[in-house]
């Protein structure tokens, strides 16, 4: 079987786990239609990852550790954040007019380095990116429609504004990603957002500070071996590091 048949299926389990859990196995080996082998040994890897435990016959999901608001992950790691932005804009070349921003505290850091720049196009969800593009001279959307400078307002052009673009490079936050293989996510609405991003995106980078490695989420959404690099801190552990190095290109900002 593939691996992503094999991981379609493990997010199916957190699916319907997140509808009702605890959850009996008998009842996953029903729904999947795989055998009860199968089921638990999905269980297992999915368990060593913290994300679920297997109790009494039943899989139960745990509870993700609550992140903060990302306006106050903002000064978390300050140092380590700014250094990953700074090597993420350096990325960026004179023929890229089109850039893609994730959500969270280390991808509005490259907003702001992003206000250096002149005739670009950047596409973010993020309203922490958004504040801080405003006092640039780039254009910026957002999917709920285009934001105009003098009226500081969003216009609907009733139409999914993300379908019909291309992004020539794009870059992705995380949450914890300790135990997989990929970046993830806390919420599924999330993850399909960053999926579908990462689809339009010619270039592709997710960054990633030393303490994403130390902290498990729920959800996964790209595998590392997708994305064409991958930017992380100084203070990453030497055996995360090699490990990543077989997946894709890592960069360590200094």
């Amino acid at each position: 079987m593939k691996a992503i048949e094999i991981q379609q299926r493990r997010e199916q389990i957190l699916t319907l786990l997140e509808q009702r859990s605890p959850l009996a196995v008998s009842t996953l080996v029903q729904q999947l239609k795989v055998s009860d082998e199968t089921v638990r040994h999905d269980l297992a890897i999915l368990a060593k990852q913290g994300i679920v435990a297997k109790r009494y016959g039943k899989a139960e999901l745990l509870p993700a550790a609550a992140l903060p608001p990302v306006a106050a992950r903002s000064t978390t790691e300050a140092e380590a954040k700014q250094t990953i932005a700074k090597a993420a804009l350096a990325l960026i070349t004179p023929q890229m007019h089109t850039i893609g921003l994730d959500q969270g505290s280390t991808t509005a850091l490259v907003a702001q380095g992003l206000n250096q720049l002149h005739d670009k196009t950047i596409v973010t969800r993020s309203l922490l990116s958004l504040i801080a593009l405003k006092d640039g001279d780039n254009a910026f959307y957002t999917p709920g429609g285009y934001y105009n400078a003098d009226d500081m307002a969003f216009q609907n052009q009733n139409r999914d504004t993300m379908a019909d673009l291309q992004l020539d490079i794009s870059f992705f936050g995380s949450s914890g990603v300790k135990n997989r293989q990929g970046t993830c996510s806390s919420s599924f609405t999330d993850a399909e957002a960053k999926q579908q991003m990462h689809h339009q995106s010619t270039m592709t980078v997710a960054l990633l500070d030393h303490t994403k490695f130390e902290q498990t989420s729920l959800i996964a959404v790209t595998p590392f071996e997708q994305f064409d690099c991958l930017i992380t801190d100084a203070q990453i552990d030497a055996k995360t590091l090699t490990a990543l190095r077989q997946q894709t290109d890592v960069i360590v900002a200094q």
